[in-house]
This record gives C-alpha cells, sequence and structure tokens, in this order.
C-alpha cells in the first residue's frame, strides 16, 4: 500500500471514499502491530483504532465538519 496523504486530495474524495482510506489505513497499521514489540505494538493499536474512528465519524456526518 502507497499512500501519502495530501489534504488537497482528501477534499476531492467522496466520503465513502474517505471511509476506506481509513479503514485501509486502520489495516495496516494493525499488520504493522502484529509485529512490533512493546510499545510499539500498542501504539500501532491507537493508530489503527484513532484510523477506525475517523472512518466511523466520516460515515457518520457525511464527511463535513459536525
Amino acid at each position: 500500500m502507497e499512500y501519502r496523504f495530501k489534504a488537497e486530495e482528501w477534499l476531492k474524495l467522496s466520503s465513502s471514499e474517505r471511509m476506506h482510506r481509513c479503514q485501509l489505513m486502520a489495516s495496516e497499521a494493525r499488520k504493522l502491530a502484529q509485529n512490533a514489540s512493546g510499545a510499539l505494538q500498542a501504539d500501532y493499536g491507537t493508530i489503527a483504532d484513532n484510523w477506525d474512528q475517523l472512518a466511523a465519524d466520516i460515515q457518520r456526518n457525511g464527511g463535513t465538519k459536525p
């Protein structure tokens, strides 16, 4: 997976595309957590959880600010 986060590109995506990207990023962070040790494993897990939360927020709010 090769994604570089660019705000100007993000703004052009539909809500469903944003959600999908967040889900992909969460999945990648979980893969990294599996091979990490100690604090890094927990940190990658937190990052994955945050990406999942962002996806849920986008779904709930349609990608707009609350």
